[in-house]
């Protein structure tokens, strides 16, 4: 939507602020090229950098100085395709007007509404018909937009000029007919005179019209993805695999409390070890005292 130009041009700093030398350019760039529309340039929006100087020249009978600067602009022109938001500023039966703050010149035809649309001759507003539901453009509603083409007129450079200050008291009747007639002319001319960059857009395309209409949408999108068993989908994952991902874990459990279950039978048979060498050391007593008692009685003999 915006974007950088680079310009060359000529600009006078006059001899009173030749030591104050770059303000003074920078002042004279702004007061000539901001809020100006260049054929196949666009909109220029304000100064972004010097990027040079080159020599001044002094002409005769002028005492400035003639500085050629090279310099960029922030340029407002929107591309073919591009999404954009805005704002309903008026409403017809054959367009609506739309404004970014900055630039009105906006307008969407009735064939680049959403189909099927309508016109409310009593509310003098536009709504599109979606399933069993009439949804309104609203003026003064935030929509948003895609550009199709951004015309230049070569034949609008300015504004139709305006008329001077006249005294209506020396004028005859004859007279003053004919100024109020010539003022009213030139109001009409201005109404139907062209700006010298239009861009025409569209809302066809889904996700396109007022934000309103998709935003409580997405809202509850959001809250569903977020109940669905404490899972939270990425944007760019697939919600098919995520639920096989969860039922090869629970599988995995399964089989790990089917692992665990046999492990109990060895705790009871390492108790059953344990009584048994309580049983047997009597008995080997018993052995050991035998065995002494052999050796005693040996002995004696």
């Amino acid at each position: 939507m915006f974007h950088l130009i680079t310009i060359e041009d000529k600009i006078r700093v006059p001899p009173s602020q030749f030591n104050n030398e770059i303000q003074t350019i920078e002042d004279e760039i702004e007061k000539k090229y901001t809020n100006k529309i260049v054929l196949g340039g666009g909109l220029f929006i304000a100064l972004y950098e010097i990027l040079g100087t080159g020599d001044a020249y002094v002409y005769s009978g002028d005492g400035g100085a003639h500085v050629l600067v090279k310099f960029s602009m922030v340029v407002f022109k929107p591309f073919k395709g591009e999404v954009i938001e805005g704002y309903i500023k008026s409403c017809t039966s054959e367009q609506l007007q739309l404004t970014l703050g900055f630039y009105d010149e906006i307008f969407v035809l009735s064939i680049d509404l959403p189909t099927p649309s309508y016109f409310d001759e009593k509310e003098k507003l536009w709504f599109w018909v979606y399933g069993e539901n009439s949804l309104y453009f609203e003026k003064g509603g935030k929509v948003r937009f895609k550009v199709d083409t951004v015309e230049f007129n070569p034949e609008v450079s300015q504004p139709p000029p305006r008329p001077k200050n006249v005294n209506t008291d020396l004028m005859d009747s004859r007279t003053l007919q004919e100024h109020k007639q010539r003022e009213d002319y030139i109001k009409d001319l201005a109404k139907q005179t062209k700006s010298p960059m239009i861009l025409k857009v569209s809302m066809r395309d889904p996700g396109l019209g007022m934000i309103s209409w998709w935003t409580s949408q997405d809202a509850e999108d959001e809250e569903e993805e977020e109940d669905y068993s404490g899972m939270t989908v990425d944007s760019g994952s697939n919600l098919t695999d995520t639920v096989n991902q969860q039922e090869r874990e629970e599988e995995q459990q399964e089989q790990q409390q089917k692992k665990q279950k046999p492990q109990l039978q060895p705790q009871k048979s390492i108790i059953a070890d344990e009584d048994i060498e309580l049983i047997d050391e009597p008995v080997m007593t018993k052995k050991k005292t035998t065995k002494s008692n052999r050796k005693i009685i040996s002995d004696d003999e």
